[in-house]
């Protein structure tokens, strides 16, 4: 309904129409369109501002601004956005619901139950990309003592996958987030806060978890605020390049490429002419190794409501007493320290044609025991990536993307890869210090067994290459080719390492938007997965998926 005008706001709008038609006097017809549609939009917002009631402030008050309560909700400053009332904070509320369905025809990593030959976990629930199923793909092996015969270890061919086909159904990419911006003298203040339901749950046992409740909590994806170049907090790693991958419904993502997705950091961005900037940044480090019983993190992790426990000593009056965490990792005594941030450089442009990224990264890895191992492996690496618009037979949107990294020790800064080697928690000096076994000690010097650890850094590299096609405006598909390689020493991990050599990865999808922010899709997927000791493994999926952004 129409507010009639006040005494206030009439001569105002005397004025704006005076000179709309004065100026639209010598205006040829479409011009004088224009103009009365402007004037239609500085008239709706006159009557806007007319239902706000002025408060006449008190003879008593000190100077100030007059009180914002009452005030319109105006649009904010960038897309999407509202302004708040009596601020100049512009703020978005979005995010997005999804519902997605993957079957897993073969290869579906496999849960802890039956001697590890369990089905359903809840890791793994939307895909199985890089940092989803991929690297724990069933091997193809005969399981010890298990076979045709009773005590036989000859078992038939593919039985570790004989449980590893399973129907998914999962709602744990839907997120929400916050998006708040304010103009300063110093540039743009934002703040960033995004969460969704994808929280890794591996070490809890659920019963009936797919019945009306499930294990599904809340994680922080990102959490920052920036003001002008400068950025603090959780967000995309500054080494990772999100447009240099194609559109993919498998909630893991490529394998292979510019790490860590979400990570802690702070880091400055100074913007250069022609679509150029260069980042630096200290990121929280997250560096691993390769040892004789797989693969290992710092030495914080410890799996969780589980008290600490100690080796047994027996008999050994010699012997050390051995005492520690019951870590959620393999080696029993874990010696990785964390002493240095993961530092990353960036280069990028932005241009109509796409894009070009160039990255580089350094890491210090440190194995401290506690007692006469103290050794430091510094890592490094770089990547190239981009993306670009062919424009090829007149299909103006179609995208070709890319990705090349390589490193010494760069570990997690390459999706699926692994820093470092060594022997530390093997038999070493006549001694074995394991998790796997509980009369492990030490019944020679410690010093002796310090000075056998040995460790390398591991030379790796991934690549990747993606192709967008556009059937029409609302249909399009995806295909790609993601791999990962990582020259673990298995001299110093043992040859029957369950670590991962090397994995590969690819899809093709079909995705239609019969709707404004309305996804629905279909993708297959082919993932292979090689160990140290070259054992190896498959896993085919079908994903469907129905996302709805807001």
């Amino acid at each position: 309904m129409r507010m009639v005008r006040t005494a206030a706001t009439m001569p105002l709008t005397w004025a704006i129409s005076l000179s709309l038609v004065c100026a639209a006097a010598p205006a040829r017809a479409d011009e004088a369109a224009d103009l009365k549609t402007n004037e239609q939009l500085l008239q709706s917002r006159i009557d806007q501002l007319a239902q706000v009631p002025i408060a006449s402030p008190s003879p008593n008050a000190p100077p100030g601004p007059i009180s914002a309560a009452g005030q319109p909700v105006l649009a904010g400053a960038f897309p999407r956005s509202f302004r708040i009332p009596g601020t100049d904070v512009s703020l978005r509320v979005g995010g997005q619901g999804v519902g997605t369905m993957v079957w897993y025809l073969k290869g579906r990593a496999t849960g802890g139950a039956l001697n590890n030959q369990g089905s359903f976990n809840e890791t793994f629930n939307d895909g199985q990309g890089g940092t989803g199923n991929l690297p724990g793909i069933p091997l193809s092996r005969p399981l010890p003592g298990i076979g045709t015969a009773v005590g036989s270890t000859a078992a038939p061919a593919g039985f570790a996958h004989s449980r590893s086909s399973e129907w998914v159904f999962s709602g744990k990419q839907s997120n929400l987030y916050l998006d708040a911006r304010v103009p300063s003298a110093w540039g743009e203040v934002k703040a960033f806060v995004s969460m969704d339901f994808a929280a890794s749950n591996t070490n809890t046992i659920l019963n009936n978890n797919e019945g009306s409740v499930n294990g599904f909590i809340p994680r922080l994806r990102e959490g920052y605020v920036s003001m002008g170049g400068l950025l603090a907090g959780q967000t995309i790693g500054t080494f990772v390049d999100n447009d240099a991958s194609p559109e993919l419904l498998d909630f893991g993502g490529q394998t292979g490429i510019n790490f860590n997705s979400r990570t802690p950091q702070i880091r400055y961005t100074f913007l250069l002419p022609m679509g150029q900037s260069v980042a630096l940044a200290a990121q929280n480090p997250n560096i691993n190794a390769a040892g004789p019983f797989g693969t290992f993190f710092t030495d914080t992790n410890q799996i969780p409501t589980i008290s600490a426990c100690s080796a047994v000593i027996t008999p050994a009056p010699t012997a050390t007493n051995i005492t520690n965490a019951c870590l959620g990792n393999a080696a029993f005594f874990n010696p990785l320290q964390q002493l240095m941030p993961t530092f990353i450089q960036r280069w990028r442009i932005d241009q109509p044609w796409g894009h070009i990224q160039i990255g580089a990264t350094e890491l210090l890895y440190t194995l401290n025991d506690g007692l006469f191992l103290r050794q430091q492996i510094v890592g490094y690496g770089g990547a190239f990536s981009g993306n670009v618009f062919p424009g090829w037979f007149g299909w103006s949107k179609d995208n070709i993307t890319y990705g090349l990294n390589a490193g010494n020790g760069i570990g997690d800064q390459i999706s699926n890869n692994i820093g470092i080697s060594t022997n530390f928690g093997g038999a070493l000096a006549g001694d074995t210090v394991n998790a796997t076994n509980s009369t492990s000690k030490f019944s020679t010097n410690r010093r002796v067994y310090d000075a056998a650890v040995i460790s390398k850094p591991n030379a790796s590299f991934g690549a990747r290459i993606g192709y967008t096609h556009w059937w029409m405006a609302n249909l399009r598909s995806n295909v790609d080719f993601s791999m990962n390689h990582t020259d673990n020493a298995s001299r110093l991990t043992g040859i029957g390492s369950t670590s991962n050599k090397e994995l590969t990865l690819t899809h093709l999808n079909l995705i239609w938007s019969p709707a404004a922010f309305l996804d629905l899709g279909v993708e297959g997927a082919w993932g292979h997965r090689q160990t140290v000791s070259n054992l190896k493994g498959d896993a085919y999926t079908l994903q469907t998926s129905m996302k709805f952004r807001f």
